[in-house]
């Protein structure tokens, strides 16, 4: 048996009252058992929940991103939002409720755009993990930067303006959570917003594509995951890409998890490398937000 199941559907699975005393089951809510071999995760937690629940309930928030695929913060205890008018406390669980359902795609998980809204009313989730998820949201076509902003732009309530906020830094074409705090690492520093994985070309020949490019001042970044380093084929199409940008006068800025844990130290090597470019904007701004987000490895 891989699902839950009440006290009262026991006998079809084959569960006497007996065994539902023994450790062979696990309870999860009052009249609510798995078998103890199935490992506690998030669809086991709200199959479970859902025998208890209100029939309408719809998955929100951070436990919907995750349902979503966007892994970011903690998805328990499950957070559900239903028009049932009486509250309902359960332990691992929460129900918000609403006059009228937010839009679903399922009938089980609310819409994208919605579980991004009501996942900024989390403050478990720090901006940048917001942004992210925003990011991969859009990056895998689940929803749209217009439809983020659109229903962000129309929403009232507590954390609204989290929510917006981080709408409005969601990029398009971001391949994945690390690029998008190293890109939000330098614009919140107050650097100038770089294009996300543009193509780029040196003397009419296309070079490919870099994670993050600040074209004026001819300044590349890209964000080097293990992968560019296991993968032989990756590795030699980095190098011949690289190669090439330096040929063609290209500053590039090759920044890696490790780097990261020394957040300053990447922002200040950008600014050398947009001076050296022609930049003349201010120096970086790295204000309480910005140490709270891109804290330095200690």
């Amino acid at each position: 048996m891989f699902r839950p199941f009440t006290t009262a559907q026991a006998p079809e699975v084959g569960m006497t009252p007996d065994t539902l005393r023994t450790s062979r089951v696990r309870r999860e809510h009052h009249g609510v058992y798995v078998e103890s071999f199935l490992e506690p995760d998030l669809d086991l937690s709200v199959a479970a929940a859902r025998l208890v629940l209100p029939e309408d309930v719809l998955l929100d928030g951070v436990s919907a991103l995750h349902a979503l695929a966007v892994e970011v913060g903690e998805p328990r205890p499950s957070r559900f939002v239903t028009t049932h008018p009486h509250q309902v406390r359960r332990p691992g669980v929460r129900v918000r409720r609403v006059a009228a359902l937010p839009p679903t795609t399922d009938g089980r998980v609310v819409a994208p755009a919605h579980a991004f809204l009501t996942a900024a009313a989390d403050l478990d989730l720090d901006l940048v993990e917001l942004v992210a998820a925003g990011d991969w949201l859009v990056r895998w076509g689940a929803t749209s930067w217009a439809e983020l902003v659109g229903i962000t732009s129309l929403a009232r309530g507590r954390h609204v303006r989290r929510a917006r906020r981080a709408a409005s830094l969601v990029r398009d074409r971001v391949d994945s959570p690390q690029e998008t705090r190293l890109r939000l690492c330098l614009v919140l520093a107050g650097l100038p917003e770089p294009d996300v994985n543009p193509v780029i070309e040196v003397d009419g020949r296309r070079v490919g594509r870099v994670d993050l490019l600040l074209r004026r001042w001819r300044v590349a970044l890209e964000y080097e995951g293990d992968q560019h380093r296991t993968d032989e084929r990756q590795w030699n199409v980095d190098i011949a890409r690289h190669e090439l940008l330096h040929e063609g006068g290209w500053a590039l800025m090759r920044v890696t998890g490790q780097r990261m844990e020394h957040p300053r130290a990447v922002v200040s090597e950008v600014v050398r490398a947009l001076r050296a470019g022609g930049w003349e904007g201010p120096e970086p701004v790295f204000d309480a937000e910005w140490h709270r987000l891109f804290p330095t490895a200690r």
